[in-house]
């Protein structure tokens, strides 16, 4: 048994000294969270969902897209809180790195902002992900105002949506090619990078899209076109 083990018997032990057990009774387990004692998987997730609407409708940190999936969901907002583990967050909780600079351009420090947009692996990125859109030159925002929302002038609801779309998993496989990069020696390019963003923004709108149908060849060659639906 290891001093952690020994340490939290002990401390068992101090909480049921005293305890006495009517040995008349059967003894077992309560759920205090439940109105019947009994503990259910149900009842913990409709626990969790009412907490985590509590907690959202305070700090309005969790940003809801229809059009993507959970893990992206996660994904930005562990960006936006500045969670990723970039160099330099990795540094800040006492990680012992051998470099802190970006192990893709070694131009600057990595951070998030630099790492998903700053970046010129990212920024080439970023340039034909505008340019695919007709949406002209790339503006040097940060994350925060990019994963928000706040680097359109779209007007329509869903074509918000849309865009919005596009811009996550854009910075989802910018992340994904650095780590394939830094983790396994592979090289990306922008054109493969756009690539695969056209076609995972597709599958995923797609799939999830109700009362529209997206067609293939009008996203590739004009997906403002749908920005306005």
């Amino acid at each position: 048994m290891t001093g952690r083990l020994i340490h939290q018997l002990a401390e068992l032990t101090d909480i049921c000294a005293g305890t006495l057990l009517d040995v008349r009774k059967t003894d077992g387990w309560s759920w205090s969270l439940s109105s019947n004692g009994l503990f259910s998987v149900k009842d913990l997730t409709k626990l969790i969902e009412q907490q985590g609407v509590s907690i959202t409708a305070v700090t309005e940190e969790t940003h809801r897209n229809r059009l993507v999936p959970k893990k992206l969901e996660v994904f930005v907002w562990r960006a936006i809180k500045r969670r990723i583990p970039v160099r330099c967050e990795l540094d800040k909780r006492g990680i012992d790195l051998h470099s802190s600079r970006c192990p893709l351009c070694d131009d600057d420090l990595e951070t998030v902002d630099h790492s998903l947009i700053f970046c010129k692996h990212s920024m080439d990125v970023w340039n034909r992900v505008y340019n695919w859109c007709g949406l002209g030159n790339f503006s040097n925002l940060s994350i925060s105002e990019i994963l928000r929302g706040n680097s359109t002038t779209i007007m329509s609801c869903l074509g918000k949506k849309i865009w919005q779309t596009i811009e996550w998993v854009v910075v989802y496989y910018i992340w994904k090619n650095r780590n394939n990069k830094v983790f396994r020696d592979k090289s990306w390019t922008a054109p493969i990078a756009l690539s695969e963003i056209q076609l995972k923004s597709f599958e995923w709108i797609s799939h999830r899209i109700h009362g529209r149908k997206l067609d293939w060849l009008t996203w590739l060659n004009s997906p403002c076109s749908y920005f306005s639906l």
